[in-house]
C-alpha cells in the first residue's frame, strides 16, 4: 500500500502539461481518424435507414448513465482533489469502493438487458433482439470504462491511455469484416464486442490496481460530491443529443445525418483531450491553493488552445468534406451540408473546458444557468429555421447545434470568471475575520 501511494504521488508531479496534451490529442485524433474510416466501410455497406434506426437505438446509451448515481463523477474530481491535499489513503479508499461499484452496476446492466431480450423474442422481433443484446454489451462496458478512465489522471498515465484509445480503433478495423459479411446484424455484433475490448485495454495495466472493496461510507462521499457533476453530464448529454433527437421522427433524415454525427464526433475529441489533461490539474491546484482564479487562467489557457486546434480541424473538414463524401459515400450525399456545419463545432467545444471550473468549486448551479442559454438558443434557431428557411432538416439540426453550443461556451467563459472571483473574495473574508 504504501508503494501504491508514492506511487500515486511521483506519477501525478512528473511529466509535461504540454506534452501530455499533444500525446493525448494525437491519440485521440488518430484514433477518431481510424473509427471515421471504419464508420465510412460501415456505411457503405449499411443503407441509411438501418443506421437511422441504429442512431436511433444508440440514444438508450446516452442516458444509461444515470444508473451510476454520479460515483464514477465524485472519483473523477475527488482523486485529483485528494492527491493534491496529500490524502493518498482516502484517495485510495475511494478508488476501492468505485471498483465494488462499477461491478455491482455490470451485473444489474447485463440483468436488464436479458430481460429486454426476451420480451422482443418472444415478440418475434428478431431485430431488437439483436440490438438489445448489442446495447446491453455497451452499457454494461461502460461501467468499468467510466471508472478505469478516471484513474487516467497524471501526465505519464495519458500517452498510456492514448495508444489505449488507438488499439482499439485498430481493433474495431479487424471487426469491421462482420458489417460486410452480416451488414446490419455484423454492425450489431462489431459494437458489442467494440465495448468489451474498449475495457480490456484499459484495464491492462491500469494505473491503480485497487481491490474492491464494498465501502458505504466511500460511496456515499462520492455519490454526495458527484451527483451535482453527474447532473451536469446528463444535462450535457441531452443538449448535445438534441441535433438527434429533432430528426428522430424522420429516421431517413437522420441517416443522412450520419456523416455530421461522425464529424462532430472526431472534432469534438479535440477539446476533449485538452478537458482530460487539464481538468485534473485544476482540481489539483485547487487542491492546493484553492485559488478560484488560478484554475479560471488554466482554463483560459486551455481554451485558447483547444479552440485554435478546432478551427483548424473545422476549415480541413469544410473544404474537404464535399469531395470525400461522394466518392467514398455517394449514398449519403444529402448529409454533406450539415456536415460541413458539424465541422466546426469543435471551436465552440474549445469554450467548454471552463465548465470544469463549476465541478472544481462545487457550483454546478452554474452549469445548469448556461445548459438553459443553449437549450432556449437551440430551440429558438431550430424552430426559426425549420419553419422560415428552406434549409434541409438536417442542415437546420446541425446550424441549431453549432449556435448553441457557441452561446452556451461563451456565456460559461463569463461566468465561471464571475463565480470565481466571487469564491476568492468570500474566502478572503473568511480568512481576514479573526476566530473567536
Amino acid at each position: 500500500m504504501m508503494l501504491m501511494r508514492n506511487a500515486v504521488n511521483a506519477r501525478w508531479h512528473s511529466g509535461s502539461t504540454l506534452r501530455s496534451v499533444f500525446k493525448l490529442m494525437t491519440g485521440n485524433i488518430v484514433a477518431s481518424l481510424i473509427t471515421m474510416v471504419t464508420s465510412i466501410l460501415v456505411a457503405r455497406w449499411t443503407f441509411p435507414s438501418e443506421m437511422g434506426i441504429w442512431n436511433t437505438a444508440l440514444l438508450v446509451s446516452i442516458y444509461t448513465p444515470t444508473l451510476q448515481m454520479g460515483v464514477f463523477n465524485g472519483l473523477n474530481r475527488e482523486l485529483p482533489y485528494l492527491i493534491g491535499s496529500g490524502n493518498k489513503d482516502g484517495a485510495l479508499r475511494m478508488a476501492q469502493a468505485a471498483v465494488a461499484w462499477s461491478r455491482f452496476l455490470v451485473v444489474l446492466s447485463i440483468a436488464c438487458g436479458l430481460i429486454a431480450v426476451l420480451w422482443f423474442w418472444h415478440d418475434h422481433k428478431q431485430t431488437l433482439v439483436y440490438t438489445a443484446l448489442a446495447l446491453t454489451a455497451i452499457i454494461a462496458s461502460s461501467w468499468p470504462t467510466q471508472y478505469l478512465t478516471t484513474t487516467y489522471r497524471t501526465n505519464n498515465e495519458f500517452g498510456r491511455l492514448a495508444r489505449n484509445t488507438v488499439i482499439v480503433a485498430f481493433f474495431g478495423v479487424v471487426l469491421v469484416g462482420f458489417v460486410w459479411w452480416f451488414h446490419f446484424e455484423g454492425l450489431l455484433l462489431r459494437a458489442g464486442l467494440m465495448g468489451i475490448f474498449g475495457v480490456l485495454a484499459l484495464y491492462w495495466r491500469r494505473p491503480l490496481p485497487v481491490h474492491s472493496r464494498w465501502g458505504w461510507k466511500e460511496l456515499f462521499h462520492l455519490a454526495k460530491i458527484g451527483a451535482p457533476i453527474w447532473l451536469v453530464g446528463q444535462l450535457g448529454a441531452l443538449f448535445t443529443s438534441l441535433d438527434r433527437l429533432s430528426l428522430v421522427h424522420a429516421t431517413q433524415e437522420l441517416g443522412y445525418f450520419t456523416i455530421a454525427i461522425q464529424v462532430g464526433t472526431f472534432v469534438r475529441a479535440i477539446p476533449g483531450a485538452f478537458s482530460t489533461v487539464f481538468y485534473p490539474q485544476m482540481a489539483h491546484r485547487y487542491g492546493q491553493t484553492h485559488c478560484a482564479m488560478d484554475i479560471w487562467h488554466i482554463a483560459r489557457k486551455a481554451a485558447i488552445g483547444a479552440s485554435a486546434a478546432g478551427l483548424f480541424a473545422g476549415l480541413c473538414g469544410w473544404f474537404m468534406l464535399p469531395t470525400f463524401v461522394r466518392i467514398m459515400l455517394p449514398k449519403y450525399v444529402p448529409g454533406i451540408s450539415a456536415a460541413r456545419v458539424s465541422a466546426f463545432l469543435g471551436v465552440a467545444m474549445g469554450l467548454y473546458l471552463f465548465d470544469n471550473i463549476y465541478n472544481v468549486i462545487r457550483r454546478q448551479d452554474l452549469y445548469v444557468l448556461n445548459w438553459l442559454v443553449g437549450c432556449s438558443t437551440f430551440a429558438c434557431v431550430w424552430f426559426s429555421l425549420s419553419h422560415w428557411s428552406r434549409l434541409s432538416a438536417p442542415v437546420a439540426s446541425a446550424t441549431s447545434m453549432l449556435t448553441a453550443t457557441f452561446i452556451m461556451a461563451l456565456s460559461s467563459a463569463f461566468v465561471s470568471r464571475f463565480a470565481c472571483i466571487q469564491h476568492d473574495r468570500a474566502l478572503q473574508v473568511t480568512n481576514a475575520t479573526p476566530a473567536h
